[in-house]
């Protein structure tokens, strides 16, 4: 009785592959293929026809296949090729770094076999190209993300820093619903009380008239996009309060951000609220210009008849700006006003003129008055304009008119008495004194003043005041 030859595997029912075949299966099976011996020597190569990126590898037969691996991966090898020797199975793949020529290298997962007693090894790997590069992808997103961290923690600290060390009341309000979402120990000392701090609250909540607390977000918003103050009634820990509130608008996270300044005005009395409204109303109304500086003289409020005067669009332009940019000798005029308003408190008239931004000038009478703050000390300047008739016919704070009338008196009876030369010698001296007299009179008698009014050196304006005997 004749047997049929066995067709299939002694460990299952898997069919015996024909040679012919086999080949195939290995490289569609594995995208790289290797036939080796026990001293790497390489006897054939199988490449997946679907991988083009290793190119033509036929120059590796016949060498060894430690000549194409990384110096990290030869002992990998060997010790794996020491275990199929000792009958030991290699359970877990084999990964492996090739190489050739340093032109180009690729990381590929080996599972690694013997095909006999005659030492032949087989190795079917699996290429770990496109995992190296998805695991080199994720350890650059993962150090962005860590460095975006860092950067988000550092600019948090800077940005608390700069809160804690910021004297003025500042708050961040949400533009929608009013939620303060920030605010810094300024806001927090004059606003809370004890731990109200820590609890989210809305500025709506401390405007003291309860009926303007539906509208008063949106009256913020308009404010910072109009870009002015204003004047509320607020509640604070230590009762109520008339601040200034400035509002500035800006756009983070999809959402508008209101951020407010206060500056507490004046604390409330009986009475006090309709004049302080009026006063409000008048500065903005008035038909004279009106400007509050520090002592220094940088401008920080001002009327819209300032902006009229000056040709100014906006009060942005001029706000933080010194008030001797726009008087007409400068540094000269501002020195002397706010040099007597500190120290009699008020200067009733001061002429001179002011240039607007287009370089035009116009003749003006200022008045000048400070507040006796220490902690907010402001001057204040109300301006109006002079018109020429006014100016001819004396109304300036300064008035030669007869002395000048008696001077050309006598220049004329000169005249027949002397030469011309002696004349205008004599008339010369007469004019120089008129102008130093004026200087003195437009500086309060404030010699160095007066020096750099005339352009002289105090040295020369001692000599011409003994000359003429002032």
């Amino acid at each position: 009785m004749n047997q049929k030859p066995d067709t299939t595997w002694e460990f299952g029912s898997i069919p015996m592959i024909e040679p012919e075949y086999l080949g195939g299966v290995l490289a569609t099976s594995s995208d790289i293929a290797f036939l080796i011996d026990a001293e790497t020597k390489i006897s054939s190569i199988l490449v997946n026809k679907a991988e083009k990126s290793y190119g033509d590898l036929n120059h590796w037969v016949g060498r060894k296949l430690t000549k194409f691996l990384t110096v990290e991966s030869i002992p990998k090898l060997e010790a794996a090729i020491a275990k199929l020797e000792s009958d030991e199975t290699v359970l877990y793949g084999l990964e492996l770094n090739h190489i050739d020529n340093a032109e180009w290298r690729f990381p590929i997962k080996y599972n690694i076999h013997r095909l006999g007693k005659d030492g032949k090894i087989i190795l079917l790997g699996r290429d770990l190209q496109s995992i190296s590069e998805n695991q080199q992808r994720f350890v650059k997103a993962q150090i962005a993300v860590e460095e975006s961290i860092e950067e988000k923690r550092e600019l948090e600290a800077h940005f608390n820093v700069l809160l804690a060390k910021t004297s003025d009341a500042l708050a961040f309000v949400n533009a929608k619903s009013g939620e303060i979402i920030f605010s810094n120990p300024a806001f927090q000392e004059m606003f809370y009380k004890g731990s109200e701090s820590n609890e989210k609250v809305s500025i709506q909540s401390f405007l003291s008239n309860k009926s303007e607390r539906k509208g008063f977000v949106e009256k913020i918003s308009i404010a910072a996009h109009g870009n002015y103050d204003l004047s509320e009634e607020l509640d604070t820990a230590n009762g109520e309060v008339i601040f200034s509130v400035t509002p500035d608008v800006y756009r983070a996270a999809g959402q508008q951000i209101l951020i407010c300044k206060f500056f507490p005005k004046t604390i409330r009395k009986q009475g006090e609220k309709e004049l302080t409204e009026n006063l409000l109303a008048t500065f903005h109304s008035s038909p004279d210009a009106i400007i509050f500086t520090d002592i220094n003289g940088s401008i920080q409020y001002i009327n819209d008849r300032f902006l009229d005067l000056t040709n100014s669009s906006h009060k942005s332009e001029v706000i933080a700006k010194n008030l001797s940019d726009y008087l007409g000798r400068g540094e000269i005029d501002l020195a002397i006003m706010l040099e007597n308003v500190m120290k009699s408190g008020a200067v009733k008239t001061y002429s001179t003129h002011l240039k607007s931004v287009f370089g035009t000038k116009i003749e003006i009478e200022a008045s000048v008055s400070r507040n006796k703050s220490d902690a907010n000390a402001l001057v204040a300047f109300i301006v109006r304009e002079v018109s020429a008739s006014q100016s001819r016919d004396g109304t300036s704070s300064i008035n030669y008119k007869e002395n000048n009338k008696q001077d050309e008196i006598a220049a004329k009876e000169l005249v027949g008495s002397a030469t011309l030369k002696e004349i205008v010698t004599d008339t010369t001296d007469v004019i120089e004194k008129i102008c130093i007299e004026a200087a003195l009179e437009i500086t309060n008698n404030n010699r160095a003043a007066a020096a750099d009014l005339l352009g002289l050196s105090r040295q020369s304006l001692y000599v011409k005041l003994s000359k003429f005997e002032i």
